[in-house]
């Protein structure tokens, strides 16, 4: 809801759970007064502001009529530099005569209906609220755009500078949002790695200065990520304060921390102001990125709860809203470029045999390409290894009663490539010097008007031909080597951001032209995670890191903010090929499947013990398929602080759950375990759990006690049983209601002790999992709390 109060010039933007308070002050700055939990509206604004009497020491005033109003000291909507606020300002701009100092205040506000700005990727909207602050003598004017989404406890900004002036005005600075509060000794948390080890949680206590992430890479990248939480120090996934911040963006950006001397924090976030200069035409305006904000009093998974509705509902692209993803083969690690089409046709036939739905032909299938040193940008087949050309290869695919993807990545050009050659100043470099290279390649400059049209040309090509129904969007550097021939000197500071642009308008042109369609975007795994391709493109390959164990520690991260079903997963070989660890299939299987589940093995060296066991898999995950990409989920242990993982996929009705448990180290002698599981309806429940297999080799020399009847380790009988016979691991089954799940908690087996083995205790062996079903016992919908 969003509610203007006349008398008192007060601002209020109202969700189910929340309220943000703002106010036109007595010098018609746009002041902050409060953002938390919901509150009534104050009858006296005064009670809440926070105002000196006295001008303080070494301090600024405002001007010579307020001594007691000094701009740094202040909480304001937006900032700007050289009025007394040296905090980081919002925007910072020259004007024609050179000088850089405006001050912004209150003109207008007006109701915006189904707000929309071209290429610039943004949630639905229906009503915004749209304040205009002015400099009357700079002529510049900036818009503040609020958007509230009542139902998902979210609130979203954006800004806008328009250029009244007769000439060019410079930005040098224009981030999307400014919030100022007090600081309550707040945590800062975010979301750090780089490749293979991307969105790893990182906290910080708050201390006075400034904290800076940021991007200069050209994506979003896998260093930081463009979204942060600030949290209580005490704070748990299930109670105290937080707030949630994350950028709709997927270039250059920046989010800064910062807590002044007298304990004001201040975060502001938006496109990076580094090599960021862009000239103003008269006239004309600028939009920023879109920031989506989220407040919780009940901890971090209902924050985080917060986004994940917010996007699935109002972000990613409406033909994909709540569809159920595919289960995909993807041949990359099964082949690499070594591939033909009968090696690709045998592993799509084993793929249909074990349920799998849609296989994804991965890179090397054009021009001459049988490594990563040429051929990119030259979208053909490559007839030396498919002969009878993609569709061909497509129908074979699509007879077997598979769907049929095709992976690209249109935003690069090899050196060795027909369009480089044809074109060589289409691609990013700078005129007399060598270029760096990244991954044997250069990068096509999309603030190119032919470039765009070449790419949405040609990708169009191989969609028709090829017949897909799935794309998988991939980009395996960061730019280096800024220049582009497409921009004039004056423009060349535009650059990082006009690339993103351009970008914005492929990827709106392909969807649209496309939108039955499923776009899976990829950068090197995960360094294009962000809310902008989410917004054209529904799922991201998480990370190039397929195996289980760290993908727990990425998936776990990158849960703060995304959504199950934007958290594209695989099932990697026996081997990890990352960090060459082995996991059981059935962790590989019980991670994957918390997200979009995909495979990325050779299929055909599966033992008949993998075929069953796979098959199983599939057959229970399309029977939970909706849990597991739009159920609610929530983090209840960590691995970061402790030997176990447990994650809880829990339905919109609350009468079903999935719990996973995952354990990092098997322990000698372990005491018992407990979990509590919250947040289900009132009744009764079962619990048990998924039925599962291990291979008897996990018992090395002690499958003799295993099993009844005698063999030798290693032997031709053990590898052929071993090889084909599932070993039922422990049968879970339990009755509770919600409350005793809550209270007195779900009780699991004990673990193996090292002095007996039966169907009564749990076996894990390192890195070993299980999954339990929790659903509501329909026999006994009015059960009393016990």
């Amino acid at each position: 809801m969003i509610h203007f109060d006349e008398e008192q010039n007060i601002f209020y933007l109202e969700t189910k759970e929340t309220s943000y308070i703002m106010l036109i002050n007595q010098y018609k700055h746009l002041e902050h007064i409060y953002y938390g939990q919901r509150i009534k509206h104050p009858k006296d604004i005064n009670a809440l502001k926070m105002d000196y009497e006295f001008e303080l020491g070494s301090a600024t005033s405002y001007n010579k009529d307020s001594k007691g109003y000094m701009l740094n000291h202040k909480l304001l909507e937006v900032s700007s530099y050289g009025k007394g606020d040296y905090r980081e300002p919002t925007v910072h701009i020259e004007l024609p005569d050179g000088t850089r100092t405006l001050d912004f205040t209150y003109k207008s506000h007006e109701i915006v209906h189904n707000h929309t700005v071209k290429n610039m990727p943004l949630s639905d909207k229906d009503e915004t609220l749209k304040i205009t602050l002015e400099d009357s003598l700079a002529k510049v004017d900036l818009c503040l755009y609020y958007s509230v989404y009542e139902d998902v406890n979210i609130i979203t900004r954006q800004l806008e500078i328009i250029n009244h002036q007769e000439e060019d005005i410079i930005i040098d600075k224009a981030l999307s949002m400014n919030l100022d509060m007090l600081n309550r000794s707040f945590m800062l948390r975010k979301l750090d790695g780089a490749w293979i080890r991307e969105r790893h949680v990182s906290d910080h206590l708050l201390t006075k200065g400034i904290l800076k992430i940021d991007s200069k890479k050209g994506v979003s990248s896998s260093d930081h990520n463009p979204f942060i939480m600030i949290k209580e120090q005490k704070a748990t996934e299930d109670y105290g304060k937080v707030f949630g911040f994350a950028l709709v963006y997927s270039g250059n950006f920046e989010i800064n921390v910062e807590i002044s001397s007298h304990d004001l924090l201040r975060i502001n976030m938006g496109i990076n102001s580094f090599d960021f200069r862009y000239p103003l035409a008269k006239e004309t305006s600028f939009f920023t990125p879109e920031v989506i904000m989220t407040m919780s009093g009940e901890g971090i998974n209902k924050a985080s709860s917060h986004f994940h509705d917010f996007i699935n509902q109002y972000l990613i692209p409406k033909e994909h809203r709540f569809k159920d993803r595919p289960i995909i083969i993807n041949n990359w690690e099964a082949t690499y470029f070594d591939f033909n089409e009968k090696k690709l046709l045998a592993i799509a036939k084993k793929a249909k045999k074990l349920g799998i739905e849609l296989f994804c032909l991965d890179d090397g299938w054009f021009g001459k390409r049988n490594d990563d040193f040429s051929s990119l940008g030259d979208w053909h087949v490559n007839k030396k290894k498919i002969p009878k050309g993609i569709q061909h290869l497509s129908r074979k695919i699509r007879q077997l009663g598979l769907a049929f993807g095709i992976w690209v990545e249109p935003e690069m050009v090899s050196v060795d490539s027909e369009l480089y050659r044809a074109h060589p100043n289409w691609a990013i470099k700078i005129p007399h010097k060598e270029t760096s290279l990244g991954r044997n390649q250069l990068m096509l400059d999309l603030t190119n008007h032919e470039v765009r049209e070449y790419i949405k040309n040609s990708i169009s090509d191989v969609i028709d031909q090829a017949e897909v129904s799935y794309v998988k969007w991939d980009m395996n550097r960061n730019i280096s080597d800024v220049y582009s021939h497409a921009l004039d000197v004056k423009s060349q500071g535009k650059f990082h951001h006009l690339y993103v642009l351009g970008l914005y308008e492929i990827l709106e042109y392909l969807t649209d032209k496309y939108p039955h369609i499923l776009f899976e975007s990829c950068s090197s795994g995960g360094n294009r995670f962000d809310l902008g391709m989410l917004r054209y493109m529904p799922q991201t390959w998480t990370s190039d890191n397929t195996d289980a164990f760290e993908r727990l520690l990425i998936q776990e991260g990158t849960s703060m903010c995304y959504p199950l079903s934007t958290i594209s997963n695989h099932v990697s070989g026996e081997r990890s090929h990352q960090v060459m660890r082995h996991t059981p299939l059935e962790t590989r299987f019980h991670v994957a499947a918390f997200g979009v589940l995909g495979y990325e093995l050779d299929l055909r060296s599966l033992t008949p013990f993998d075929e069953k066991v796979i098959q199983k898999q599939i057959s229970f995950y399309k029977e939970h398929r909706k849990l597991l990409q739009y159920g609610e989920f929530r983090r209840l242990r960590t691995v970061r602080e402790g030997n176990y993982t447990v994650w809880l996929a829990l339905s919109p009705n609350k009468e079903e759950a999935l719990l996973g448990f995952f354990q990092k180290r098997a322990m000698p002698n372990p005491s018992f375990d407990k979990v509590a599981i919250k947040g289900l309806s009132d009744g009764d429940y079962k619990i048990s759990s998924r039925t599962q297999y291990t291979n008897i080799r996990t018992f090395g020399s002690l499958v003799n006690e295993a099993l009844p009847i005698k063999l030798k380790v290693n032997h031709f009988l053990h590898n052929v049983i071993a090889n084909r016979y599932l070993f039922a691991l422990d049968k879970f089954e339990q009755y509770l209601t919600n409350h005793q799940l809550a209270h007195s908690e779900l009780l699991l087996h004990h673990m193996f002790t090292g002095t007996g083995y039966n169907d009564n205790v749990m076996l894990l062996e390192d890195y070993g999992s299980r999954i339990f079903i929790i659903k509501k016992e329909k026999n006994n919908e009015e059960s009393s709390p016990q």
